[in-house]
Order: C-alpha cells, then structure tokens, then sequence
C-alpha cells in the first residue's frame, strides 16, 4: 500500500509498505481522506512537544502521519462483530486507557496511558490503517452520519479539541469572546463561540491573508493586529471593560504575553494553542489575576464524547465543514499539501486517498 511516511526530515517519504494484518479483536481501514493539522507539520520541524512525567518522548521511525482521518471498514477481525464491511467511520486518534486516575476522573485527555494516531501508531497519511481492539474498546471508533461526506468528517477531530476548549472555559450567554489567531481553530472556535451564545465575538490576527480566508467566520470584529492595537480595539468595543473569554489559538509568545491587558474582571484566559518547546516561557504580572480575579487554564486535545458532539454539529450543519476547507490534495501530492498547509490564507487542507 502507499504511505507517506516520516523519517525525521521535514519531507514525508511516499514509499510502498505491506498492507498491515488485521488484529483478531480489531479492524483494517481503507482511509478515504485525512486532514493535516499543525501537530503534523511542528513534528516535521521537530518542534512537537509530547510528555511523560514532565518529560519528553519521541516516536519510534519510521512513522505514518496524519491523525484527522476518515475511512471505510475493510476487514475486521474474527472477534468483532459490532461494525459491518463498507461502513464509514472516523476514529478519534486519542485513544485512553480507561482505567487511570484521570480517565476515571473523566478526564481521558489526560490519559496516564495515552496512544495517539500518528505518533504512537501509524496514522492516516496511507491508504490503510490498522485499528487495535484497544482502539475500539475505548469508544474511539465512530460512525459517520448519513449525508456527510468523508473529508468533512475528517475534521471532526480538530472540532472536538475546541468543543473540549468550551466545556473548560465556558461561554456564558451574552459574552464578549476574543479569539486570537485566525487559522482553522481559530475560525472553529468563532463559530462554536456563536453557537453556544456569545453576544459578541472578536478574531483577532496578524497576517492579513490570514484573516482575508476567517471572513467564512461568524465574527462580529476581524483585527489585523499588524496595523490596529488591539487593546485598543477591545476597549473600544467593550467600553473599556476588556472580555470576557479570551482565547490564544496561536503559537505565539507575545499573544500570550498580551492576555492580561484585554481581560474583564472575572474573565477567563484559555490557553488553546501550545508554544514551540524551545520558547514557551512568558512573563505575567500576578496581581492582574490576583485583583481582577480572572482564571488562566489549557486545552490539550479532547476525549471521544467530543468528536461524537462534532460529528452531530457537522451532520446537522450546524457547523459548515465545506467553508473550513481550503484544499483538497491526492496522497500523492501530499508534500505539496503541507508547503500549501504552512502558507497564509488557507483553512484545512484534505488528503484524499
């Protein structure tokens, strides 16, 4: 079968690899499209981050990318009788043991034990993928809805990371929301921001290409923060009182720096977006949290309730897959794909296999 796989280069290699056996207690996927997220192309930098114990682990090599992928059943195993041959599914590529502190806190992001697609075992950047049992165990397979195409679904991934983004830092009605960064997430949490009842809503960015492809968004305010401030602008637009929810779905610093000048009393600050490992210490003055009582927290990835959610927003249109992608490639083109996927005014790019 063709698979793009990573060597530790910033080129994925197209190289033709024996089909993997399927597990008895598992499935074999033939992916019908994966989409590339920004994990993939800091890990072709090697700027990705992965910890164990505060600690950091590498992939074994050579490694199939891709973890925002959908498929169709190809051959399951002699022990699973609960999915049918040609069934359309998509997997959640986070997979929990179930059985740790956290995942009985219901905090499975956390895993103690976590297995990723793409990092731990091959991922959807090839025309099949093996499923273990402890993959289906864990609820991480899911049926795609009737009506919605394949490489839509793919993007149920990156929707359930900033679903899990809203359940930690909620929006309660009327809120002024500020996302900073306006790349696929960025313009995702726009949208959800809406749908779960912001009265007003800021996108914020540097690049002007950039934030030209968020106009699909349902922002109320684009910022080009390469010629406005936007302290500025936010005080403008909330009176002076700051937001709300501010939420930093870039991998920058200075944003992060920044937060506490456009933060509400009582606000919250979510830190989306991770930092390069080699430059993610900021500075921050204390007692702006201290006296405002505003809370800082992260999101790190979402369990598979999420990427249930996303699926149903995608089905219902709820959320618009089609206006979130930029461009579909061939596998075979798929470095192109990625030099497409690190320029400006793009949205999600799609493999399709």
């Amino acid at each position: 079968m063709l698979a793009a796989q990573f060597t530790g280069e910033d080129r994925l290699h197209l190289q033709d690899i024996p089909l993997p056996g399927c597990p008895d207690d598992g499935l074999l996927l033939r992916v019908t499209a994966c989409a590339i997220c920004g994990t993939d192309l800091k890990t072709l930098r090697r700027a990705d981050v992965k910890l164990e114990g505060g600690k950091l682990r590498s992939m074994s090599l050579p490694r199939v990318l891709g973890h925002e992928f959908a498929g169709v059943i190809l051959e399951k195993g002699a022990a699973v009788s609960a999915w049918a041959l040609g069934e359309h599914v998509v997997v959640a590529p986070t997979v929990p043991c179930g059985t740790c502190h956290y995942c009985r806190r219901g905090a499975a992001e956390m895993c103690e034990q976590l297995q990723v697609f793409g990092y731990d075992w091959d991922g959807g950047f090839a025309e099949v993928v093996r499923v273990e049992g402890k993959v289906l165990k864990a609820g991480c397979v899911i049926p795609i809805p009737d009506g919605l195409e394949d490489r839509q679904a793919a993007l149920a991934e990156p929707i359930s990371c900033a679903l899990n983004c809203l359940e930690l830092s909620p929006v309660t009605p009327g809120d002024t929301v500020a996302i900073m960064g306006a790349g696929p997430l960025g313009v995702i949490l726009t949208n959800l921001a809406r749908l779960h009842g912001a009265g007003t809503v800021i996108l914020a960015e540097l690049s002007e290409e950039q934030l030209a492809s968020a106009r699909v968004s349902q922002a109320d305010h684009l910022i080009h923060t390469g010629s406005a401030d936007l302290q500025e602008a936010v005080e403008a637009i909330t009176g002076g009182r700051g937001v709300d929810l501010l939420i930093i779905a870039c991998s920058a610093p200075a944003a992060q720096e920044g937060a506490l000048r456009l933060i509400a009393k009582r606000g919250k600050i979510n830190l989306f977006a991770g930092l390069p490992r080699d430059n993610s210490t900021v500075s921050w003055d204390t007692n702006i949290i201290h006296y405002t009582e505003c809370s800082v927290t992260g999101t790190h990835g979402s369990r598979p309730e999420h990427v249930r959610a996303a699926l149903a927003l995608l089905a219902t249109g709820a959320l618009d897959a089609a206006a979130l992608i930029s461009r579909t490639y061939p596998l075979r083109e798929i470095n192109e794909a990625l030099d497409h996927s690190r320029g400006a005014g793009r949205l999600k790019v799609v493999i399709t296999i």
